[in-house]
């Protein structure tokens, strides 16, 4: 199918084909068999356009209203949203503009995934809000409860981030980091809302199998100095929008 991917400008669409796109088709031997390299002879692949059959995928910047324009696509990929500008060009919305190339597609597909910002103004926030709102339970290693991973469970002693845990809201036992692995294998996505269409995924950085709780609590603790530190700290490891103090009731 044609597939759009949007990048939050020009330069680092290129970056992303570069350093993210390529290397994934250089390793993937039965994708390396469909699209060739840049750089061979006639072909008709660039680093923002990839030819493969039976589609093509084209690299965009948010940026450019151009590249917005024209062409129907039926998959249309949005990276990091928040990031792109409020408007591309005199066109309006980057967004809707890439949205609306898919309206001659039955079977269209929209996809939209990055870090939340401000609340209140976050493009991805508000695709979440309209979504189904799915979390990722994990069953307590203790009493198998299933729940969701939330840094208003992490404890740790004052002043030693190496002593970071879980607590099980169910049991109220510590959860290990030992423990992280195993309990997100087992692990299932849960909707909070009906299904309308829109699915939408949330998960934070407790999680993530490359970053330790110890070192998420001395990032915070180092974080909260400053609100703009503290910001990137909640929009980047907790996948939660900043709420500025003047937004407060």
């Amino acid at each position: 199918a044609p597939i759009l991917m949007v990048q939050p400008s020009l330069s680092m669409a290129q970056t992303w084909s570069k350093d993210r796109f390529a290397p994934m088709v250089r390793d993937c031997p039965v994708l390396k068999g469909l699209i060739k390299e840049p750089r061979a002879k006639n072909s008709e692949n660039t680093i923002l356009a990839k030819s493969f059959p039976g589609g093509r995928l084209t690299v965009i910047g948010a940026n450019s209203p151009a590249s917005l324009a024209s062409r129907p696509i039926r998959v249309v990929l949005l990276d990091e949203p928040d990031r792109y500008p409020p408007s591309a060009g005199a066109e309006g919305d980057p967004c809707d503009l890439a949205k609306k190339r898919t309206n001659t597609f039955h079977n269209r597909k929209i996809g939209m995934c990055g870090t939340p910002t401000i609340k209140g103004a976050s493009r991805v926030e508000a695709a979440y809000l309209e979504s189904d709102q799915r979390h990722y339970h994990v069953p307590c290693p203790h009493c198998e409860t299933f729940q969701i991973l939330k840094w208003a469970n992490c404890r740790w002693d004052k002043g030693e981030p190496e002593t970071a845990h879980m607590v099980c809201e169910s049991c109220e036992k510590a959860i290990e980091e030992r423990d992280k692995n195993r309990m997100t294998l087992k692990g299932r996505w849960e909707a909070d809302k009906t299904f309308n269409g829109i699915a939408g995924f949330h998960l934070n950085e407790l999680y993530s199998p490359w970053v330790k709780w110890s070192e998420m609590v001395a990032k915070f603790l180092e974080a909260k100095k400053y609100p703009e530190t503290l910001k990137v700290f909640i929009n980047t490891s907790l996948g939660e929008s900043f709420e500025t103090q003047g937004d407060t009731h």
